[in-house]
């Protein structure tokens, strides 16, 4: 699902890259794991979707040389017709605090059938020199170039951090996740003012403001001008995102911090 790569693309680790510009700071992003709850937040009269039910579990840790991510998803699609389908999913990546290594294995599942996706991404440094490729080893070989311009899941969020805490509106860059078999895609950001509002719970994490972020998301090539796929995030300056909402144009779904701990940091 498009879901899954919106995910993963701003939550793991959530300007293009060019030799001048320095590599993003990470102080201050916090190591959680955090389990969200899927809900329909809405459906339009034409959708055949009616329902979403659904838990997400994420971690993200700080492994001293590299940022680890694990997230599992299971999600129940109930139908206007009566019947319905789940899909379950484990994203697993590693991806050098260099932002010039990424390795990932997604595991899938809907109505019986099941997939994986397995293999890594590459960029010379320093960052916005050269080209690099993506390497897929599953489900078949195949390999992809990586414009120079690519920014890979941790470094993407670390870079949008940095932009809002500037104070910029806008964000855009080529993100390459793994997700699905092909090469990096377009992601543009609208971030809003800083806001500051209650969260779902209580947790001294989600303490201050956050910034209310719209993705959008296009396909590698893409001439239309409409994304493919959207989704709103309210996201702090530590990484930890409160609340998701997922676009799929018809309906939409709304992913609710639900529990949240934050993880000790390794000695280095």
């Amino acid at each position: 699902m498009r879901g899954t790569r919106a995910i993963v693309s701003l939550v793991t680790a959530v300007l293009m890259a060019c030799p001048a510009i320095a590599a993003p700071s990470a102080e201050g992003i916090v190591a959680h794991r955090a389990l969200y709850k899927i809900t329909l937040a809405r459906a339009t009269s034409s959708s055949e979707i009616i329902d979403v039910r659904g838990r997400m579990g994420f971690e993200w840790r700080d492994e001293c040389d590299g940022w680890a991510i694990e997230q599992r998803y299971l999600m129940s699609f109930a139908k206007a017709s009566g019947d319905g389908y789940e899909i379950s999913s484990r994203y697993t990546t590693w991806e050098a605090k260099s932002g010039s290594v990424y390795r990932f294995i997604v595991e899938r599942e809907r109505g019986g059938g099941s997939e994986q996706v397995k293999g890594r991404g590459v960029m010379p440094l320093p960052l916005g020199s050269g080209n690099g490729k993506a390497v897929f080893s599953e489900p078949e070989p195949k390999e992809f170039l990586l414009t120079a311009d690519t920014l890979m899941p941790s470094e993407h969020t670390l870079r949008l951090i940095e932009e809002a805490k500037k104070g910029k509106k806008f964000f855009q860059a080529t993100v390459f996740d793994g997700s699905e078999v092909e090469p990096g895609s377009l992601v543009s950001a609208v971030i809003g003012s800083p806001k500051s509002t209650p969260a779902a719970i209580d947790h001294p994490a989600l303490a201050g403001a956050y910034w209310p972020v719209r993705l959008a998301f296009f396909k590698p090539g893409q001439t239309e001008s409409a994304p493919d796929f959207e989704m709103s995030v309210d996201l702090l300056a530590n990484g930890i995102a409160r609340r998701m909402l997922l676009d799929y144009g018809d309906f939409r779904v709304a992913m609710t911090l639900e529990r949240l701990e934050v993880i000790d940091r390794k000695s280095c």
